[in-house]
């Protein structure tokens, strides 16, 4: 029976696709997958939750559970746990995101993100020296702290980050652009596999799917939902990870960044984040400071502080980026081949590894340091009937077409789904920001946009708005 309830949970990921706010306008409707998979057309219709045009409509009412128990199979098979809103482990950090994953495919342990602070680290793939010094910094001292880092396993800072944290005995967790299987970029596979086995590697996309320029943006508001904060340690005007810092303030999460010099190209985005609002932060403490009296028990300033004792900072990176084969953008040298079926290929699945690639901590100094951190608690269940996804007063209103103006539909059409922006972005061509804040009023009122925190707006679809017929 257990495996029979991820099979609809894993059917409902695959109709709605990763990513969806569907399936969470779903489960407030429906008990769970298993009832909408029985219920009928004018059930469905009724519910409101999907129209007859929603792809996810027809596919629904194939009833179809073929490609779902091919996918929970092969994970039984090959030691990848299925986690779901109603599993006890799924982060209850996750269940106030409007587009929350429905599954999320895990190697390793989820910590219980209920009694642990964790952040998440980003920044850019072209990392350079000072991104590697400060990556390590923050990385190792967070870990030590007694932080959980949350990273996503990408060149540069991502992998840096994760890498300091894993070496120092932390717990990590890895969020993954692909599929399970699938190891990009390839360079970090020592690193995924000493993340699952100190912490966990989870994706929201099944197995044998290959990474996307698309995928990416998506995954980082799981980054930055599982974390009560998000350093952007290093990222230059237009990299990717201040993708991540806009959903942090989306979701109304702490952020920080690390300055840089004036003249560093790859210190500009952070700088810019600062300007704008983020907290400015020099050393790890900065950051477990602003946390240690909510997590008196799991977070400790003085042993990260003693941690750093006799250690020569700069060279303990270049050694653990060594150890961990950590790569930037400029060593890439590797072509990626593609991937399409289920079957592991030779170099995947990655499954829990028997033997540790690198001994824990070998940078510290003090007597003890280099042993294994207790096993996290087991997360605390939660009751079988408990509501996952409750009813939101604020849930996305269908779109009344016929209340929009042409400037309203050429707002709407101008921001990118699932990317938070500000008004100011929106100013096209023979626009004022007055126009473009009273259409955000429209659109919000006729449910197409969302408002967040910080200013910030999301549109609600992925579709374009068609332009109002003249002449009507």
């Amino acid at each position: 029976m257990k495996d029979k309830n991820k099979i609809y949970w894993v059917w409902l990921s695959l109709v709605c696709r990763p990513g969806s706010r569907t399936a969470v306008r779903i489960l407030r409707r429906f008990e769970d997958p298993a009832e909408l998979f029985k219920a009928s057309a004018k059930e469905i219709l009724d519910s409101g939750v999907l129209r007859e045009s929603d792809p996810a409509f027809s596919d629904v009412l194939r009833h179809d559970l073929t490609e779902a128990e091919d996918v929970v199979g092969w994970c039984s098979e090959n030691g990848v746990d299925i986690i779901t809103p109603d599993s006890k482990n799924y982060p209850s950090n996750l269940y106030s995101l409007r587009d929350a994953p429905i599954v999320l495919y895990c190697v390793g342990e989820m910590p219980d993100f209920d009694k642990y602070c964790s952040i998440a680290m980003v920044g850019s793939r072209d990392m350079s020296d000072y991104g590697r010094v400060n990556s390590f910094r923050f990385g190792y001292g967070l870990a030590k702290a007694g932080a959980v880092v949350v990273s996503g396993l990408a060149l540069g800072v991502d992998g840096m980050s994760m890498a300091a944290a894993t070496a120092a005995g932390g717990v990590t967790v890895g969020v993954l652009g692909s599929g399970i299987d699938v190891v990009y970029p390839k360079e970090h596979r020592q690193l995924f596999k000493a993340v699952a086995k100190t912490g966990a590697v989870v994706t929201e996309y099944p197995p044998g799917s290959r990474p996307q320029r698309s995928t990416f943006p998506q995954r980082n508001r799981i980054i930055s939902g599982l974390s009560q904060g998000t350093l952007v340690v290093e990222a230059a005007a237009e990299s990717g990870s201040l993708i991540t810092a806009r959903h942090a303030i989306y979701q109304a999460r702490d952020l920080f960044s690390v300055p840089g010099g004036v003249d560093r190209v790859n210190s500009a985005g952070t700088n810019h984040l600062i300007k704008e609002g983020a907290f400015a932060v020099t050393d790890p403490a900065d950051i477990v400071e602003r946390y240690e009296f909510i997590y008196p028990h799991t977070l400790d300033l003085s042993t990260m502080r003693r941690a750093f004792d006799g250690v020569d900072v700069v060279r303990s990176a270049e050694k653990c980026a060594a150890m961990f084969e950590v790569s930037s953008e400029g060593d890439r040298k590797n072509v990626y081949g593609k991937r399409s079926s289920l079957t592991p290929s030779d170099d995947s699945p990655i499954v829990m590894a028997g033997d540790a690639p690198y001994e824990p901590d070998p940078f510290g100094s003090e007597a003890g340091i280099g042993t294994k951190p207790e096993p996290l608690p087991a997360p605390k269940k939660k009751t079988k009937k408990e509501k996952k996804f409750p009813a939101s007063p604020t849930e996305p209103k269908r779109v009344d077409f016929e209340l929009l103006s042409e400037t309203d539909v050429r707002v709407y059409n101008a921001m990118t789904p699932d990317t938070p922006v500000i008004p100011e972005e929106l100013v096209l061509d023979g626009l004022r920001i007055s126009d473009v804040m009273s259409s955000l009023t429209m659109l919000e009122i006729t449910g197409a946009v969302e408002a967040g925190a910080g200013g910030y707006f999301m549109r609600c679809s992925a579709d374009d708005i068609p332009f109002p017929e003249k002449g009507d």
